[in-house]
């Protein structure tokens, strides 16, 4: 009789698995970052293009390649309107830094003016625009628009109406100062608007993007059960894991 005993797997081996039944996962192929993402849509974008037979039923190759170039675009968008942000948003740093020295300055003309006494001095200060800390001090606020608001209404009438309008941190440095700020805060708000809108444009298109990208991904699997990692990496996917 025949012996049907066979050799037995030693504990722990793993069982062959063959190239059909592997398992893909499109979270390894495709990248999680913009740029890379960006490079290997438009890989896919072209693949698709050559290749007449593939279709999804619920996007067209000509609807892709537009996605890309939109997410492309948002990207470069985004990128610009950060970069010009800063050098704005470095001036208003300086803009803030300046006005809190010339305020050290205009609370010792207000102390003068005030016969050097502290309960008149600092009585006078809101009227000046300034807000008591709790640390006794009196200041602008550090927020920009409320202290562009102070800047406007209070602090500059006070100091025009003061005997100390024409001194060095009189009249004319808290003018300047308040036109340039006004108008950088209003760039850098347009800016700031013109990032975040970006930004939504951005999510929005690599939401659909990743979407599109996990369908080929499957599609390939689908029609070359053999050979579909060589499809992929002629696809554009050319990276195991991102």
């Amino acid at each position: 009789m025949e012996d049907q005993s066979t050799t037995p797997v030693p504990a722990g081996a793993s069982t062959p698995t063959s190239t059909a039944d592997a398992v893909v996962n499109p979270k390894l192929l495709i990248p999680k970052k913009d740029g890379p993402l960006a490079e290997v849509g438009r890989l896919v974008a072209d693949a698709w293009g050559q290749e007449t037979w593939f279709a999804l039923r619920w996007k067209t190759q000509a609807d892709f390649a537009k996605l890309v170039l939109e997410f492309s675009a948002s990207i470069t968008d985004k990128r610009s309107a950060a970069t010009a942000r800063t050098p704005q948003s470095q001036r208003l740093q300086e803009l803030d830094d300046q006005m809190d020295e010339g305020l050290r300055i205009l609370k010792k003309y207000i102390n003068e003016d005030s016969d050097y006494n502290k309960a008149k001095t600092d009585a006078r200060l809101p009227g000046f625009g300034l807000l008591a800390n709790k640390n006794g001090g009196f200041n602008l606020s550090r927020d920009r628009d409320q202290r562009l608001v102070a800047l406007r209404d209070m602090l500059l009438p006070s100091v025009t109406n003061a005997p100390f309008a024409g001194r060095e941190f009189g009249r004319a440095f808290w003018q300047t100062r308040f036109d340039e700020y006004k108008d950088l805060l209003e760039k850098t708000g347009g800016l700031a608007g013109k990032v975040s809108k970006s930004v939504s444009q951005k999510d929005v298109a690599k939401q659909e993007l990743r979407k599109v990208l996990q369908a080929v991904v499957y599609a390939l699997k689908a029609n070359y059960p053999e050979t579909f990692e060589a499809e992929l990496r002629a696809w554009g996917f050319r990276k195991e894991s991102y």
